[in-house]
């Protein structure tokens, strides 16, 4: 059961970690199931650095629908989201989502400026709770590892955007939020030589009209997850460490609403 703590939490920031919701054993046979695809599907073998050559693959099917990845929605996860969406509320997955995976890059880590976005649209009603997505760690994923970068507190500033007007296009309604502030357009602007500071800034706290946000990666140990607030924006983020970053993630629903 969560604390009143944890759910004050995520109803500020959107975004609830959930240490050890399944065990570390389960995430290395996650792994390993995901290196056996990774080697057929796309020739890279887990000992060979220079096989990793495909930064993001994709099209891990097999892995996408191993019953490994069951033990996710275990015991810690379930009650979870019976606090979040209802005891018996929410519709059974049937599969554990889309499996995420980024090779080391080379690059230096940065807060990303682009693709910045939400999963779900902006029809869903502000005060229900209708979804939440779900972010498992696979490995140990460590800052600026890859992880997931979301802003905390930005699912309170779509639903008061959402207030102040009738549109409701997915796109219009991103773009519109992500001009509606000055700390909104830094996110959204490139880093230059004269703000080499950028990233540091926008991963501290900031005040958006009575709203703390702060952009937050998604880092921790193998069998950790992430819940959080379908209208978190998020983007992608470079891995410029040195081990790969693996994760699953899909939208859970409140009974009698979509799911796939």
């Amino acid at each position: 059961m969560l604390s009143a703590e944890q759910v004050r939490e995520f109803e500020r920031d959107g975004i609830l970690k959930i240490p050890a919701a399944f065990g570390a054993g389960d995430a290395a046979r996650m792994c390993e199931v995901l290196w056996g695809e990774l080697a057929g599907r796309h020739g890279m073998e887990r000992d060979d650095r220079s096989t990793w050559t495909t930064l993001r693959p994709t099209g891990l099917k097999n892995t996408k629908r191993h019953p490994a990845a069951n033990a996710i929605l275990g015991p810690p996860l379930r009650s979870a989201l019976d606090e979040l969406l209802g005891s018996g509320g929410w519709v059974e997955p049937p599969h554990q989502g889309q499996v995420l995976v980024t090779m080391p890059t080379g690059e230096s880590w940065s807060v990303p400026h682009r693709q910045w976005h939400t999963d779900l649209g902006f029809d869903l009603p502000a005060d229900d709770l209708v979804a939440v997505k779900i972010w498992a760690l696979l490995s140990d994923t460590e800052a600026g590892g890859g992880g997931t970068p979301q802003v905390a507190g930005s699912h309170r500033v779509i639903a008061r955007h959402l207030t102040t007007t009738a549109e409701r296009d997915f796109t219009t309604i991103r773009d519109q939020v992500l001009r509606s502030h000055p700390w909104l357009r830094r996110l959204t602007t490139a880093e230059s030589d004269a703000d080499a500071d950028r990233s540091a800034r926008l991963m501290t706290e900031a005040d958006l009209d009575g709203i703390p946000v702060r952009v937050v990666e998604l880092t921790g140990s193998a069998g950790d997850v992430y819940i959080t607030h379908p209208w978190v924006l998020h983007s992608i983020a470079p891995n410029a460490n040195h081990t790969p970053r693996m994760m699953r993630s899909r939208v859970i629903w409140k009974t009698g609403r979509s799911s796939d």
